[in-house]
C-alpha cells in the first residue's frame, strides 16, 4: 500500500512538472511569435513611415525649388520685365561711339559722334555771346572743346578756321602741326557749362 502511494505521488509530481514545462514552453513560443511579428510587420511599418517621411521631404524640396523658380531673378524689373543687365546694355549702347564713313567723293574720311562728350566748362557768365576773336576767352574755350574732341592739344594744332554754325554753335577746322591729320569739329554752347563737342569729321586732305 505504501508502495502504491509512492507511485501515485511520483506520477502527480511528474504531471505537475510536465504542466510547468508545458507552460514555460508556451510562454517561450508566445515570446518567439511576438518577436517574429515585430520583426516582420514592425520593420515594414517603420519602412513605410520612413518612406512617407522621405516622400514628404522630396515633395517639400520640390515645392521649394518650384517656388524659387517662380521668384523673379535678382535685379529684374517686374513692371517692365527688364533686368539690370539689359538696362546696363542699353545704357552702354546709348553711350557708344559711332563712326560713319563720309559720303563718296567727299573730303570726309569718317564722321565720329560720342554721346559721352561733356561741356568743357567756362569762366564766362550768362547770357553768353559767341566771340570769334583769337584773343578772347570764348575763342580759348572753343579751342579747349576742339582739343577735347580730337585729343590734340591747342598748342599742337593749326587752326584754319573757327566760324559761326548757328545760334550758340560753331565749327572749327584744324590740322596737327605736322599736317598728318585734319579735322572739322562741331561744337555748341551749353548754358553755364561751356562749349561741348557734338560731331567730329576726320578729313582726307588738308582743308583749303
Amino acid at each position: 500500500m505504501a508502495q502504491t502511494e509512492t507511485r501515485f505521488a511520483a506520477r502527480a509530481k511528474r504531471r505537475k512538472m510536465n504542466r510547468w514545462l508545458n507552460g514555460a514552453i508556451a510562454v517561450v513560443l508566445l515570446l518567439i511569435v511576438m518577436v517574429a511579428w515585430n520583426l516582420l510587420f514592425g520593420g515594414k511599418a517603420d519602412q513605410q513611415a520612413a518612406g512617407k517621411t522621405k516622400r514628404t521631404e522630396v515633395e517639400t524640396g520640390a515645392a521649394v525649388v518650384s517656388n524659387e523658380e517662380k521668384k523673379p531673378a535678382a535685379g529684374s524689373d517686374t513692371a517692365g520685365g527688364e533686368t539690370e543687365e539689359t538696362a546696363e546694355t542699353k545704357e552702354e549702347e546709348s553711350t557708344k561711339v559711332t563712326e560713319t564713313p563720309g559720303p563718296p567723293g567727299s573730303n570726309i574720311e569718317k564722321e565720329i559722334v560720342n554721346p559721352a562728350w561733356q561741356p568743357v566748362g567756362t569762366t564766362q557768365s550768362e547770357p553768353h555771346k559767341t566771340v570769334f576773336d583769337e584773343n578772347s576767352v570764348d575763342w580759348k574755350e572753343m579751342l579747349d572743346a576742339v582739343s577735347y574732341a580730337t585729343g590734340i592739344a591747342p598748342e599742337e594744332m593749326i587752326v584754319w578756321f573757327i566760324g559761326n554754325n548757328g545760334p550758340n554753335k560753331a565749327v572749327a577746322t584744324i590740322s596737327t602741326k605736322g599736317q598728318t591729320a585734319h579735322y572739322r569739329v562741331y561744337i555748341e554752347w551749353v548754358t553755364n557749362e561751356g562749349w561741348k563737342p557734338t560731331k567730329v569729321q576726320k578729313l582726307k586732305q588738308r582743308p583749303s
